[in-house]
């Protein structure tokens, strides 16, 4: 458990740099933001066609021929949604799988360990219809060209009901502290949050086992945090049309997205 809380925190403090790449979320490298015609300009120019049968745009992405779907927010991109070719049932497990280890290995989003990989034995389409199950893989993208310090403080100001008023003003300071020393003396500062986050959320001693309840609850409330904080999702998911089985995938940019008051 110890351990474990350990990688949280170091992706606590990593948050700031997550993706390799600023600004909003993309699909084949055009923006999911702006005007409609400007989207679809772009798309065009990557050889994709208008398709009046099923009113999307047909071209070729990671190798397969899909159908791109443009949905807006007051006339503003807000999501693409990018359906797969159908696939025999027997092949649709290895084309999930293959897209999820893809999302995985990119630099550019989030998995936070939520995502697994279909069982060779799982029978797809008898769970799919006798149980509803579903099957879901979702990633987070964030802005890199997002100020870290003002992310970071968002996602502390989530810790409180481990942290008093005094103790997070404290860890701010150590953001702040990290965010401006060198190179060479970033790793310092991080192992001195590193302590001073076990030593106020858990008391103690620093070798000693937190509270695994308090330690479980940490953990939601940081995966939470992060989740609340993205810039942008990319999730798939098999579906299904008069027993023929296929990959939805779709890019959404959260902040173009309604949102309830």
């Amino acid at each position: 458990m110890r351990k474990f809380l350990f990688i949280a925190m170091f992706m606590l403090l990593s948050a700031v740099c997550f993706g390799q790449e600023g600004g909003v979320i993309k699909f084949l490298g055009i923006p999911v933001d702006g005007p409609e015609p400007e989207f679809v300009n772009q798309l065009q120019s990557k050889g994709f066609t208008y398709d009046d049968v099923y009113k999307s745009y047909r071209g070729q992405f990671n190798g397969k021929t899909v159908d791109v779907t443009i949905h807006t927010n007051h006339d503003i991109v807000d999501r693409v949604y990018v359906a797969f070719p159908f696939t025999k049932k027997e092949e649709i497990k290895g084309e999930y799988n293959k897209l999820l280890r893809q999302f995985r290995n990119d630099a550019k989003y989030v998995d936070f360990g939520l995502n697994e990989e279909i069982p060779d034995k799982e029978n797809i389409p008898y769970e799919m219809s006798a149980n509803n199950k579903r099957y879901k893989a979702s990633f987070s993208y964030y802005d890199a060209d997002r100020d870290p310090v003002e992310m970071m403080d968002a996602l502390l100001d989530k810790f409180t009901d481990f942290y008093t008023p005094e103790q997070l003003e404290t860890l701010k300071g150590y953001v702040a502290e990290a965010a401006k020393a060198p190179a060479d003396q970033k790793s310092a500062v991080k192992d001195k949050m590193f302590a001073a986050m076990r030593m106020m959320a858990f008391g103690g001693t620093p070798g000693a086992e937190p509270d695994a309840d308090k330690a479980m609850k940490f953990l939601a409330t940081f995966m939470e945090g992060l989740k609340s904080l993205e810039d942008g999702t990319v999730w798939f998911m098999i579906q299904e049309n008069h027993g023929r089985y296929y990959i939805g995938l779709y890019y959404d940019n959260i902040h173009n997205q309604a949102h309830e008051d």
